[in-house]
């Protein structure tokens, strides 16, 4: 049986029906993405940010109504936008996709080979500030400048981490409202939260002991009423897998119980345990391990 539960990846629009706790986070990007071509979405690490845009936002539109292009920086920006562009298109591009021109060029051929707006989402945006330098930084904005001032069709969706919100501000200088149209995503509160372990749970019929979801969430946060959703995640998969082989071979529901919380240690247990059984499978364990 398949977990319902993530682990370390984020949600993609295919699990619409095992994404809880984020309604009102979704509706307000939903609304916030028409009020300008530019929205930026921020937050801590951990808060789900990657998992809001492409499960969440994803699913509030219709096929028919976008054309989603992720984007991740790779080598060069430039160079993994231009490719998103090619993969997406039914008509070969004209131009080598290198100027801001060109990219006008090639969004415009873009929208009209599926007749959709084009959404530029750049996940994990911080990336461009961590490893890119000045030269690569200053032709990305040009290209962005371009295209929101165009007649274009097309959204660009910035995701990032907020400690490098310092970052954008060599954006502003050029598009001063890059700043206008943001969203930070907070952490998720409890009682949200008991939405997340409790609706996947009920999609695939598994049993909750009596306050096992409470006990839970006050395990990996008993001071505070927000949670880390990395380790929600982790936590949850764990349990689901002790709670698979106890009842192998057996008939019934599968149970997540109380005594299930103290066999599964603390959060850097299982990281740790998740670590090293990666290591053990690679080609050098040792090597692996230095790292």
């Amino acid at each position: 049986m398949k977990s319902p539960f993530k682990f370390l990846d984020s949600y993609t629009k295919d699990d619409r029906e095992i994404f809880f706790g984020r309604e009102r986070e979704i509706e307000e990007l939903y609304h916030r993405v028409f009020e300008s071509k530019i929205m930026l979405v921020y937050g801590v690490s951990g808060t789900g940010k990657s998992s809001l845009i492409h499960c969440g936002l994803a699913n509030k539109f219709q096929d028919t109504d976008w054309l989603p292009l992720v984007i991740r920086r790779g080598g060069n920006i430039i160079g993994s936008m231009a490719a998103a562009i090619k993969g997406a298109s039914i008509t070969e591009q004209q131009t080598k996709l290198a100027s801001p021109g060109d990219f006008k060029k090639g969004v415009r051929s873009l929208y009209l080979d599926h007749y959709k707006p084009v959404f530029f989402i750049f996940d994990q945006f911080e990336e461009l500030f961590i490893f890119g330098d000045k030269e690569e930084r200053k032709a990305f904005i040009l290209t962005v400048k371009s295209l929101i001032e165009s007649e274009l069709q097309c959204h660009l969706i910035f995701v990032m981490r907020e400690e490098y919100m310092a970052g954008v501000t060599e954006f502003e200088k050029v598009i001063p409202t890059f700043f206008s149209n943001r969203v930070r995503i907070e952490k998720m509160s409890h009682l949200n939260a008991l939405e997340a372990i409790k609706g996947p749970c009920n999609i695939f019929n598994i049993t909750l002991e009596d306050g096992f979801a409470e006990t839970l969430l006050g395990k990996l946060s008993p001071d505070e009423n927000e949670i880390e959703l990395t380790y929600l995640q982790v936590f949850l998969d764990r349990i689901f897998k002790l709670a698979v082989n106890e009842v192998k071979g057996e008939e019934g529901n599968i149970t997540f119980k109380l005594e299930m919380l103290e066999k599964t240690g603390k959060v850097s247990d299982l990281l740790g345990r998740f670590l090293e059984e990666q290591i053990v499978h690679m080609d050098d364990p040792d090597n692996a391990l230095a790292v």
